[in-house]
Protein backbone atom coordinates (compact mmCIF):
# COMPACT_ATOMS: atom_id res chain seq x y z
CA UNK A 1 0.00 0.00 0.00
CA UNK A 2 1.49 3.35 -0.98
CA UNK A 3 2.17 5.91 1.71
CA UNK A 4 -0.71 8.26 0.99
CA UNK A 5 -3.27 5.45 0.82
CA UNK A 6 -1.88 4.11 4.08
CA UNK A 7 -2.58 7.39 5.84
CA UNK A 8 -6.09 7.72 4.47
CA UNK A 9 -7.00 4.09 5.18
CA UNK A 10 -5.63 4.19 8.70
CA UNK A 11 -8.60 6.06 10.12
CA UNK A 12 -11.73 7.94 9.10
CA UNK A 13 -9.82 11.25 9.09
CA UNK A 14 -12.23 12.85 11.53
CA UNK A 15 -10.09 15.27 13.45
CA UNK A 16 -10.88 17.50 16.35
CA UNK A 17 -13.38 20.09 15.06
CA UNK A 18 -14.11 18.94 11.53
CA UNK A 19 -13.94 16.26 8.90
CA UNK A 20 -10.55 16.51 7.24
CA UNK A 21 -11.63 14.34 4.32
CA UNK A 22 -14.33 16.83 3.28
CA UNK A 23 -13.01 19.24 0.66
CA UNK A 24 -15.75 21.68 1.57
CA UNK A 25 -14.81 21.79 5.26
CA UNK A 26 -14.46 25.44 6.24
CA UNK A 27 -14.34 25.14 10.02
CA UNK A 28 -10.75 26.37 10.01
CA UNK A 29 -11.90 29.65 8.42
CA UNK A 30 -14.06 30.42 11.44
CA UNK A 31 -10.99 30.57 13.66
CA UNK A 32 -9.26 33.89 14.40
CA UNK A 33 -6.28 34.42 12.11
CA UNK A 34 -3.86 34.03 15.02
CA UNK A 35 -5.28 30.56 15.79
CA UNK A 36 -5.10 29.16 12.26
CA UNK A 37 -1.40 28.20 12.38
CA UNK A 38 -2.01 26.18 15.56
CA UNK A 39 -4.96 24.47 13.85
CA UNK A 40 -2.90 23.30 10.88
CA UNK A 41 0.13 22.25 12.93
CA UNK A 42 -2.11 20.30 15.31
CA UNK A 43 -3.87 18.68 12.37
CA UNK A 44 -0.52 17.49 11.05
CA UNK A 45 0.90 16.40 14.42
CA UNK A 46 -2.27 14.56 15.46
CA UNK A 47 -2.38 12.50 12.28
CA UNK A 48 1.31 11.65 12.46
CA UNK A 49 0.97 10.47 16.06
CA UNK A 50 -2.20 8.48 15.37
CA UNK A 51 -0.82 6.72 12.29
CA UNK A 52 2.92 6.31 12.83
CA UNK A 53 3.61 6.47 16.55
CA UNK A 54 4.98 3.21 17.94
CA UNK A 55 2.76 3.48 21.02
CA UNK A 56 -0.34 4.89 19.30
CA UNK A 57 -2.65 2.44 21.09
CA UNK A 58 -1.20 3.28 24.47
CA UNK A 59 -1.87 7.02 24.02
CA UNK A 60 -5.33 6.80 22.42
CA UNK A 61 -7.00 8.58 25.35
CA UNK A 62 -4.64 11.50 24.97
CA UNK A 63 -5.27 11.56 21.24
CA UNK A 64 -9.01 11.83 21.82
CA UNK A 65 -8.50 14.94 23.98
CA UNK A 66 -6.44 16.87 21.41
CA UNK A 67 -7.78 20.33 20.51
CA UNK A 68 -7.02 22.50 17.50
CA UNK A 69 -5.85 25.35 19.71
CA UNK A 70 -3.35 23.33 21.74
CA UNK A 71 0.32 24.25 21.80
CA UNK A 72 1.50 21.44 19.48
CA UNK A 73 5.03 21.35 20.90
CA UNK A 74 3.78 20.96 24.47
CA UNK A 75 0.95 18.62 23.48
CA UNK A 76 3.26 16.10 21.83
CA UNK A 77 5.71 16.39 24.72
CA UNK A 78 2.93 15.65 27.23
CA UNK A 79 1.51 12.84 25.10
CA UNK A 80 4.74 10.83 24.80
CA UNK A 81 4.34 7.30 26.13
CA UNK A 82 4.97 6.68 29.84
CA UNK A 83 4.96 3.48 31.86
CA UNK A 84 2.39 2.65 34.53
CA UNK A 85 4.39 4.56 37.13
CA UNK A 86 4.43 7.69 35.00
CA UNK A 87 8.07 7.39 33.96
CA UNK A 88 8.89 8.50 30.44
CA UNK A 89 9.52 5.60 28.06
CA UNK A 90 9.63 7.80 24.97
CA UNK A 91 12.06 10.68 25.56
CA UNK A 92 12.57 11.62 21.93
CA UNK A 93 9.37 12.30 19.96
CA UNK A 94 9.02 16.03 19.41
CA UNK A 95 7.46 18.74 17.28
CA UNK A 96 9.72 21.57 16.11
CA UNK A 97 9.05 25.01 14.67
CA UNK A 98 12.55 25.09 13.13
CA UNK A 99 12.54 22.01 10.96
CA UNK A 100 15.37 23.23 8.75
CA UNK A 101 17.77 23.47 11.67
CA UNK A 102 16.58 20.16 13.14
CA UNK A 103 17.09 18.32 9.87
CA UNK A 104 20.49 19.93 9.36
CA UNK A 105 21.68 18.42 12.62
CA UNK A 106 20.77 15.00 11.22
CA UNK A 107 22.23 15.35 7.72
CA UNK A 108 25.37 17.15 8.92
CA UNK A 109 24.66 20.06 6.58
CA UNK A 110 24.12 23.00 8.87
CA UNK A 111 25.37 26.42 9.90
CA UNK A 112 27.95 25.82 12.59
CA UNK A 113 31.22 26.89 14.14
CA UNK A 114 32.26 23.22 14.02
CA UNK A 115 32.92 22.31 17.64
CA UNK A 116 31.33 20.02 20.17
CA UNK A 117 31.49 20.55 23.92
CA UNK A 118 30.35 19.39 27.33
CA UNK A 119 29.33 21.55 30.27
CA UNK A 120 31.02 21.46 33.65
CA UNK A 121 30.76 23.46 36.84
CA UNK A 122 33.95 25.51 37.14
CA UNK A 123 34.55 24.39 40.74
CA UNK A 124 32.90 22.87 43.79
CA UNK A 125 30.87 26.04 44.48
CA UNK A 126 28.90 25.43 41.25
CA UNK A 127 28.60 29.18 40.76
CA UNK A 128 29.93 29.21 37.20
CA UNK A 129 29.87 26.90 34.19
CA UNK A 130 32.69 26.04 31.81
CA UNK A 131 32.23 24.76 28.27
CA UNK A 132 34.90 22.13 27.63
CA UNK A 133 35.55 21.37 23.96
CA UNK A 134 35.41 17.64 23.26
CA UNK A 135 36.40 17.80 19.57
CA UNK A 136 36.30 20.05 16.54
CA UNK A 137 35.54 19.30 12.91
CA UNK A 138 38.49 19.60 10.50
CA UNK A 139 38.23 22.69 8.33
CA UNK A 140 35.63 24.32 10.57
CA UNK A 141 35.83 27.89 11.96
CA UNK A 142 36.67 26.43 15.38
CA UNK A 143 39.51 24.30 14.03
CA UNK A 144 40.86 27.18 11.96
CA UNK A 145 40.91 29.33 15.11
CA UNK A 146 43.12 26.72 16.78
CA UNK A 147 40.50 25.39 19.19
CA UNK A 148 40.92 21.76 20.22
CA UNK A 149 39.77 19.11 22.66
CA UNK A 150 40.30 20.21 26.26
CA UNK A 151 40.06 23.96 25.69
CA UNK A 152 37.83 25.70 28.25
CA UNK A 153 35.39 28.53 27.53
CA UNK A 154 34.29 30.62 30.51
CA UNK A 155 32.26 33.40 28.86
CA UNK A 156 30.16 34.00 25.75
CA UNK A 157 29.95 37.53 24.37
CA UNK A 158 31.54 38.89 27.55
CA UNK A 159 29.03 37.21 29.88
CA UNK A 160 30.31 34.67 32.36
CA UNK A 161 28.48 31.35 31.99
CA UNK A 162 26.34 30.29 34.97
CA UNK A 163 23.88 27.49 35.71
CA UNK A 164 21.08 30.03 35.26
CA UNK A 165 22.08 31.58 31.93
CA UNK A 166 23.98 28.93 29.98
CA UNK A 167 20.99 27.82 27.94
CA UNK A 168 20.10 31.34 26.88
CA UNK A 169 23.70 32.32 26.13
CA UNK A 170 24.25 29.27 23.94
CA UNK A 171 20.90 29.77 22.21
CA UNK A 172 21.67 33.45 21.56
CA UNK A 173 25.10 32.66 20.17
CA UNK A 174 23.69 30.01 17.90
CA UNK A 175 20.87 32.24 16.67
CA UNK A 176 23.15 35.18 15.87
CA UNK A 177 25.66 33.04 13.99
CA UNK A 178 28.65 34.70 15.63
CA UNK A 179 30.11 34.67 19.11
CA UNK A 180 33.05 35.94 21.11
CA UNK A 181 34.59 33.28 23.33
CA UNK A 182 36.54 34.05 26.47
CA UNK A 183 38.91 31.21 27.23
CA UNK A 184 40.12 30.06 30.65
CA UNK A 185 43.42 31.94 30.13
CA UNK A 186 41.37 35.12 29.43
CA UNK A 187 42.26 35.15 25.75
CA UNK A 188 39.43 35.95 23.36
CA UNK A 189 38.42 34.26 20.12
CA UNK A 190 35.67 35.41 17.77
CA UNK A 191 33.92 32.82 15.65
CA UNK A 192 31.37 33.12 12.86
CA UNK A 193 29.28 30.11 11.93
CA UNK A 194 29.08 29.10 8.30
CA UNK A 195 27.16 26.62 6.21
CA UNK A 196 29.19 23.43 6.15
CA UNK A 197 29.06 19.66 6.25
CA UNK A 198 30.11 18.36 9.65
CA UNK A 199 32.03 15.27 8.57
CA UNK A 200 31.44 12.60 11.24
CA UNK A 201 34.41 10.49 10.11
CA UNK A 202 36.51 12.52 12.50
CA UNK A 203 39.71 10.59 13.25
CA UNK A 204 41.03 7.22 12.12
CA UNK A 205 44.38 5.47 12.41
CA UNK A 206 46.08 2.10 12.82
CA UNK A 207 47.54 1.24 16.23
CA UNK A 208 49.95 -1.63 16.95
CA UNK A 209 49.83 -2.78 20.55
CA UNK A 210 50.46 -6.11 22.33
CA UNK A 211 50.85 -7.98 19.07
CA UNK A 212 47.45 -6.76 17.81
CA UNK A 213 46.89 -4.40 14.92
CA UNK A 214 43.88 -2.23 15.72
CA UNK A 215 41.91 0.01 13.41
CA UNK A 216 40.71 3.00 15.43
CA UNK A 217 37.81 5.18 14.24
CA UNK A 218 36.21 8.12 16.03
CA UNK A 219 32.80 8.46 14.39
CA UNK A 220 30.31 11.16 15.45
CA UNK A 221 27.13 10.65 13.41
CA UNK A 222 25.40 8.36 10.91
CA UNK A 223 24.88 10.87 8.08
CA UNK A 224 24.14 9.64 4.58
CA UNK A 225 27.35 11.10 3.17
CA UNK A 226 29.34 9.26 5.82
CA UNK A 227 28.44 5.93 4.23
CA UNK A 228 30.72 6.73 1.29
CA UNK A 229 33.59 7.95 3.46
CA UNK A 230 33.36 4.94 5.76
CA UNK A 231 33.98 2.59 2.83
CA UNK A 232 37.28 4.36 2.10
CA UNK A 233 38.30 4.13 5.77
CA UNK A 234 37.57 0.42 5.93
CA UNK A 235 39.40 -0.28 2.69
CA UNK A 236 42.38 1.46 4.26
CA UNK A 237 42.03 -0.65 7.43
CA UNK A 238 41.80 -3.79 5.32
CA UNK A 239 44.92 -2.85 3.35
CA UNK A 240 46.71 -2.36 6.69
CA UNK A 241 45.61 -5.86 7.79
CA UNK A 242 43.93 -4.77 11.02
CA UNK A 243 42.79 -7.69 13.16
CA UNK A 244 40.52 -5.88 15.63
CA UNK A 245 38.41 -2.72 15.38
CA UNK A 246 38.07 0.06 17.96
CA UNK A 247 34.92 2.02 17.16
CA UNK A 248 34.71 5.22 19.20
CA UNK A 249 31.04 6.23 19.46
CA UNK A 250 31.26 8.24 22.67
CA UNK A 251 29.62 11.35 21.12
CA UNK A 252 27.56 9.67 18.43
CA UNK A 253 23.85 10.36 18.90
CA UNK A 254 22.65 8.46 15.83
CA UNK A 255 21.44 9.24 12.33
CA UNK A 256 20.38 7.24 9.30
CA UNK A 257 19.67 3.51 9.58
CA UNK A 258 21.04 3.20 6.04
CA UNK A 259 24.53 4.21 7.17
CA UNK A 260 24.38 1.81 10.11
CA UNK A 261 23.62 -1.00 7.64
CA UNK A 262 26.58 -0.05 5.46
CA UNK A 263 28.91 0.08 8.45
CA UNK A 264 27.64 -3.20 9.89
CA UNK A 265 28.28 -5.01 6.60
CA UNK A 266 31.95 -4.00 6.74
CA UNK A 267 32.39 -5.10 10.36
CA UNK A 268 30.54 -8.43 10.53
CA UNK A 269 32.49 -11.60 9.58
CA UNK A 270 32.50 -11.87 5.79
CA UNK A 271 30.64 -15.16 5.70
CA UNK A 272 27.54 -13.43 7.09
CA UNK A 273 27.63 -10.94 4.21
CA UNK A 274 27.99 -13.78 1.72
CA UNK A 275 25.05 -15.57 3.38
CA UNK A 276 22.89 -12.42 3.40
CA UNK A 277 22.26 -12.91 7.12
CA UNK A 278 19.79 -10.66 8.94
CA UNK A 279 21.36 -7.61 10.54
CA UNK A 280 18.28 -6.03 12.01
CA UNK A 281 14.51 -6.25 12.33
CA UNK A 282 11.97 -3.45 12.85
CA UNK A 283 8.88 -3.77 15.05
CA UNK A 284 6.03 -1.34 14.24
CA UNK A 285 2.56 -0.51 15.51
CA UNK A 286 -0.32 -2.54 14.07
CA UNK A 287 -1.12 0.01 11.32
CA UNK A 288 2.39 0.05 9.90
CA UNK A 289 2.92 -3.66 10.46
CA UNK A 290 -0.12 -4.36 8.26
CA UNK A 291 0.92 -1.84 5.62
CA UNK A 292 4.64 -2.58 5.43
CA UNK A 293 4.82 -6.19 6.62
CA UNK A 294 7.98 -7.54 8.21
CA UNK A 295 10.85 -5.10 7.85
CA UNK A 296 14.40 -6.38 8.05
CA UNK A 297 17.85 -5.38 6.87
CA UNK A 298 20.37 -7.94 5.64
CA UNK A 299 24.14 -7.79 5.39
CA UNK A 300 25.17 -7.13 1.78
CA UNK A 301 27.69 -5.29 -0.40
CA UNK A 302 25.55 -2.98 -2.55
CA UNK A 303 23.44 -0.19 -1.05
CA UNK A 304 21.36 2.65 -2.46
CA UNK A 305 18.98 5.25 -1.05
CA UNK A 306 17.23 8.32 -2.39
CA UNK A 307 15.87 10.49 0.44
CA UNK A 308 15.99 14.14 1.47
CA UNK A 309 17.20 15.09 -2.03
CA UNK A 310 20.23 12.88 -1.59
CA UNK A 311 20.87 9.84 -3.75
CA UNK A 312 23.58 7.61 -2.36
CA UNK A 313 24.93 4.44 -3.97
CA UNK A 314 27.60 2.55 -2.09
CA UNK A 315 29.51 -0.67 -2.64
CA UNK A 316 31.41 -2.22 0.25
CA UNK A 317 33.26 -4.67 -1.96
CA UNK A 318 36.82 -4.99 -0.70
CA UNK A 319 36.02 -3.19 2.57
CA UNK A 320 34.88 -6.01 4.89
CA UNK A 321 37.52 -6.54 7.60
CA UNK A 322 36.49 -10.15 8.28
CA UNK A 323 37.29 -9.76 11.97
CA UNK A 324 35.77 -11.57 14.92
CA UNK A 325 36.27 -8.95 17.66
CA UNK A 326 35.33 -5.30 18.02
CA UNK A 327 35.82 -2.86 20.90
CA UNK A 328 33.20 -0.10 21.16
CA UNK A 329 33.73 3.04 23.23
CA UNK A 330 30.40 4.35 24.51
CA UNK A 331 28.99 6.90 26.94
CA UNK A 332 25.55 8.26 27.75
CA UNK A 333 25.82 10.30 24.55
CA UNK A 334 26.00 7.15 22.41
CA UNK A 335 22.47 6.66 21.16
CA UNK A 336 20.07 5.35 18.57
CA UNK A 337 21.94 4.12 15.46
CA UNK A 338 25.07 3.72 17.61
CA UNK A 339 23.19 1.32 19.84
CA UNK A 340 21.32 -0.38 17.00
CA UNK A 341 24.62 -1.12 15.25
CA UNK A 342 25.93 -2.96 18.30
CA UNK A 343 22.55 -4.64 18.86
CA UNK A 344 22.50 -6.10 15.35
CA UNK A 345 26.13 -7.25 15.41
CA UNK A 346 26.09 -8.91 18.84
CA UNK A 347 24.82 -12.32 17.64
CA UNK A 348 27.67 -12.60 15.14
CA UNK A 349 30.87 -11.51 16.88
CA UNK A 350 32.71 -10.76 20.11
CA UNK A 351 31.97 -7.16 21.09
CA UNK A 352 33.54 -5.52 24.12
CA UNK A 353 31.90 -2.28 25.28
CA UNK A 354 34.24 0.09 27.11
CA UNK A 355 33.08 3.24 28.86
CA UNK A 356 29.75 4.10 30.44
CA UNK A 357 26.15 3.03 30.04
CA UNK A 358 24.82 4.12 26.65
CA UNK A 359 21.79 6.34 26.21
CA UNK A 360 19.17 3.62 25.75
CA UNK A 361 17.39 4.87 22.64
CA UNK A 362 15.96 1.58 21.45
CA UNK A 363 13.59 2.92 18.82
CA UNK A 364 13.79 4.44 15.38
CA UNK A 365 12.18 7.67 14.26
CA UNK A 366 10.71 9.31 11.20
CA UNK A 367 11.33 12.98 10.44
CA UNK A 368 8.60 14.67 8.42
CA UNK A 369 7.99 18.36 7.80
CA UNK A 370 4.39 19.55 7.82
CA UNK A 371 4.33 20.88 4.22
CA UNK A 372 5.45 17.46 2.97
CA UNK A 373 2.63 15.78 4.89
CA UNK A 374 0.10 18.21 3.49
CA UNK A 375 1.48 17.41 0.05
CA UNK A 376 0.60 13.76 0.66
CA UNK A 377 -2.93 14.83 1.58
CA UNK A 378 -3.43 17.45 -1.13
CA UNK A 379 -6.15 15.56 -2.99
CA UNK A 380 -8.25 15.36 0.18
CA UNK A 381 -8.36 19.14 0.65
CA UNK A 382 -9.75 22.17 -1.13
CA UNK A 383 -7.16 24.29 -2.90
CA UNK A 384 -7.86 27.14 -0.50
CA UNK A 385 -7.34 24.99 2.58
CA UNK A 386 -4.22 23.37 1.17
CA UNK A 387 -2.59 26.74 0.44
CA UNK A 388 -3.52 28.02 3.89
CA UNK A 389 -1.99 24.91 5.47
CA UNK A 390 1.32 25.35 3.62
CA UNK A 391 1.59 28.96 4.69
CA UNK A 392 0.69 28.21 8.32
CA UNK A 393 3.08 25.26 8.76
CA UNK A 394 6.19 26.51 6.96
CA UNK A 395 9.29 25.14 8.78
CA UNK A 396 7.22 23.04 11.22
CA UNK A 397 7.94 19.34 11.50
CA UNK A 398 7.88 16.28 13.71
CA UNK A 399 10.31 13.62 14.83
CA UNK A 400 8.13 10.65 15.79
CA UNK A 401 9.18 7.25 17.11
CA UNK A 402 7.87 4.60 14.72
CA UNK A 403 9.71 1.36 15.48
CA UNK A 404 11.72 -0.70 17.92
CA UNK A 405 14.84 -2.12 16.35
CA UNK A 406 15.93 -5.67 17.17
CA UNK A 407 18.58 -8.21 16.23
CA UNK A 408 17.98 -11.24 14.01
CA UNK A 409 16.17 -13.02 16.85
CA UNK A 410 13.96 -10.06 17.77
CA UNK A 411 15.99 -9.07 20.83
CA UNK A 412 16.90 -5.46 21.68
CA UNK A 413 19.89 -5.74 24.00
CA UNK A 414 20.03 -2.04 24.90
CA UNK A 415 16.38 -1.83 25.99
CA UNK A 416 15.27 -0.14 28.17
CA UNK A 417 18.19 1.76 29.68
CA UNK A 418 21.16 1.27 27.37
CA UNK A 419 24.14 -1.05 27.14
CA UNK A 420 26.05 -1.69 30.35
CA UNK A 421 29.80 -1.56 29.62
CA UNK A 422 31.94 -4.66 29.97
CA UNK A 423 34.77 -2.44 31.19
CA UNK A 424 34.05 0.89 32.86
CA UNK A 425 36.03 3.95 31.85
CA UNK A 426 35.34 7.67 32.09
CA UNK A 427 35.61 10.23 29.34
CA UNK A 428 37.82 13.15 30.31
CA UNK A 429 38.39 15.87 27.71
CA UNK A 430 40.76 17.55 30.19
CA UNK A 431 43.25 14.69 30.33
CA UNK A 432 45.61 16.49 27.96
CA UNK A 433 45.30 14.09 25.03
CA UNK A 434 43.47 14.34 21.72
CA UNK A 435 41.13 11.62 20.49
CA UNK A 436 43.11 8.81 18.90
CA UNK A 437 46.11 9.32 21.20
CA UNK A 438 46.99 6.00 22.81
CA UNK A 439 47.21 7.73 26.23
CA UNK A 440 43.74 9.29 26.04
CA UNK A 441 41.61 8.20 29.01
CA UNK A 442 39.15 5.88 27.29
CA UNK A 443 41.27 4.58 24.43
CA UNK A 444 44.04 3.66 26.87
CA UNK A 445 41.61 1.35 28.66
CA UNK A 446 40.95 -0.56 25.44
CA UNK A 447 44.66 -0.87 24.68
CA UNK A 448 45.93 -1.75 28.16
CA UNK A 449 45.77 -5.43 29.14
CA UNK A 450 45.57 -4.49 32.84
CA UNK A 451 42.03 -3.21 32.46
CA UNK A 452 41.20 -2.85 36.14
CA UNK A 453 44.23 -0.70 36.92
CA UNK A 454 43.54 1.68 34.07
CA UNK A 455 39.77 1.85 34.28
CA UNK A 456 39.82 2.90 37.94
CA UNK A 457 42.50 5.55 37.36
CA UNK A 458 41.16 9.03 38.11
CA UNK A 459 42.47 11.99 36.17
CA UNK A 460 41.89 15.18 38.12
CA UNK A 461 39.23 17.54 36.86
CA UNK A 462 40.38 20.16 39.41
CA UNK A 463 37.11 19.99 41.30
CA UNK A 464 35.00 20.30 38.16
CA UNK A 465 31.84 18.24 37.90
CA UNK A 466 29.69 17.74 34.81
CA UNK A 467 26.33 19.47 34.79
CA UNK A 468 23.57 17.00 35.56
CA UNK A 469 21.42 18.54 32.84
CA UNK A 470 23.21 19.03 29.55
CA UNK A 471 22.09 21.26 26.70
CA UNK A 472 19.65 19.12 24.69
CA UNK A 473 21.03 17.66 21.47
CA UNK A 474 19.28 16.06 18.54
CA UNK A 475 19.64 12.28 18.73
CA UNK A 476 17.88 10.59 15.89
CA UNK A 477 17.65 7.48 13.83
CA UNK A 478 15.83 7.86 10.53
CA UNK A 479 13.71 5.24 8.81
CA UNK A 480 13.11 5.76 5.11
CA UNK A 481 9.33 5.85 4.49
CA UNK A 482 9.68 5.16 0.77
CA UNK A 483 8.73 1.50 0.87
Amino acid sequence: MELKKLIIAAFALVLLTGCFGDKEDKSWKNLPAEDQPAYFVNLFAYNMMKTYYLWNEEIKNGLSNWTTTADPIQKVYDLRYKDSAGNAVDKWTQVTDDFQDFQGQVTGDTKSTGMDYELYYSDATKEYVVMVITYTYPGSPAAEAGLKRGDKIIALNDELITPDNYRQLITNARSSGSVKLTMADNSEISLSAREMYLDPVNTYKVIDRNGIRYGYLHFTGFTLKASEDLVQVFRYFKAQAVSELILDLRYNGGGYAFTAEVLASMIVPEKEVNNGSVFQREIYNSILAEAWGEEKANFKTDFSIDVDNQKIEVSTTGANLNISKMHVIMTGSSASASESLVCGLLPYMDIEIVGQKSHGKFCGGLIVDAPTWYGWMKDEMSVEKYNAALEATDNWGIYVMVSRYADKDGNTACMPDGFVPDVEASDNPLDGYQLGDENESMLSVVLNPDRKAVSTRKVSLSGMAKLEEQMPRVSVRIINPNR
